[in-house]
């Protein structure tokens, strides 16, 4: 990932931190429904995290076993450093 990415990543994980403070502080109902509300969101949360992660490491897998069956032992990579174009046209 960019370092673009991991910037709006961090921005919404603060975010989400200062509101969940916020609200917890300024929340109008009891104690024992707000820790029930802050579990389930927690919980909802968590699972579309885990859902994130292993899509992207089931991308990572998938790319990873492109480049294996293409026998490729070098990643062209441009001026930035980031992988460039590849020979995607072309059989192995």
């Amino acid at each position: 990932m960019s370092d673009r990415n991991w910037d709006r990543i961090t921005g919404l994980l603060l975010g989400a931190s200062i509101g969940l403070v916020a609200g917890l502080l300024l929340a109008p109902s009891p104690g024992s429904d707000t820790r029930e509300t802050l579990k389930k969101k927690t919980q909802d949360s968590l699972g579309q995290f885990q859902t994130s992660v292993r899509d992207i490491r089931d991308s990572l897998t998938r790319r990873g076993q492109d480049v294996l069956k293409r026998g490729v032992t070098e990643i062209p990579l441009d001026d930035e450093g980031t992988p460039g174009p590849t020979d995607e046209g072309q059989g192995a």
